[in-house]
């Protein structure tokens, strides 16, 4: 299962794909069920929902390593 689909949370490049994606199912509803849109589906959960992840990621453990890297330095590293 994949995220919250809304623009304001993906980059434009995603909300192209994503758009794409919600035209098809809404143009060819049944073919849908019969895995015609699997290419679209694919290109938007590995080149825009996985990168826009492991951003989200890395950008949440570099924010919690400073306050870390303070506890455990001693005052003297701290300060320089």
């Amino acid at each position: 299962m994949h995220p919250d689909l809304l623009p304001h949370l993906h980059t434009e490049e995603c909300n192209i794909v994503i758009n794409l994606l919600k035209e098809y199912h809404i143009n060819h509803s049944i073919r849908k069920f019969f895995g015609h849109c699997n290419d679209l589906d694919q290109a938007m959960r590995n080149k825009c929902l996985k990168n826009e992840y492991m951003e989200k990621r890395t950008k949440s453990r570099d924010h919690h390593a400073r306050p870390q890297k303070r506890l455990f330095n001693s005052p003297e590293e701290s300060e320089k």
